[in-house]
């Protein structure tokens, strides 16, 4: 894979999935993990991690990508990939503003909102069954999630928790 072919992929992931950083996950992930293997699940996933936890776009996880592939100018090139598409969309969707109380379009919403659960699902549980294969990795996983969704703690507070438990319990006995 090139570095265009990269830009073309992310830009259309990104108009297919409207933007939504999240559901891209298991688009990249079959194609760049599993199909072309430029990228491991790992590096997907740190891409992944390292965008949620700095300040920007869900989506700009990208950058990391094209950094890890090809360098700076993969990150660049990258980056414009992500938002270029949305910059094309905006005068676009001037035009269909009457739509915006359409019973099909709120149906289509709808129904876009529950695929891109879908596809979430789905990717969370490929990548779940590679990565929670000890009992420390099923440990962080709770910690996480009682941190960010009980405890409603701040995500770079339970990420930094979550890593430190992490190495605590690889250097005990």
């Amino acid at each position: 894979m090139n570095l265009w072919r990269l830009a073309l992929l992310i830009a259309l992931f990104n108009i297919m999935t409207f933007g939504n950083g999240p559901v891209m996950i298991p688009l990249l992930q079959t194609h760049l993990v599993e199909g072309t293997r430029v990228l491991t699940e790992d590096q997907l996933l740190y891409a992944f991690t390292i965008a949620r936890v700095t300040p920007g776009q869900a989506n700009f996880y990208v950058a990391s990508i094209g950094y890890m592939l090809y360098g700076m100018p993969g990150a660049i090139v990258a980056t414009l990939a992500i938002i270029l598409p949305g910059y094309i969309m905006i005068p676009l969707m001037h035009g269909f503003e009457h739509l915006r109380d359409s019973h099909w379009i709120e149906g289509f919403t709808k129904g876009l909102t529950v695929t891109s659960v879908g596809l979430i699902l789905a990717a969370v549980i490929q990548i779940a069954r590679g990565t929670l294969t000890q009992p420390i990795a099923w440990v962080v996983l709770i910690a996480m999630l009682l941190m960010t969704q009980l405890l409603r703690w701040n995500i770079f507070v339970a990420l930094a928790t979550a890593i430190c438990l992490g190495l605590l319990f690889k250097w005990l006995p």
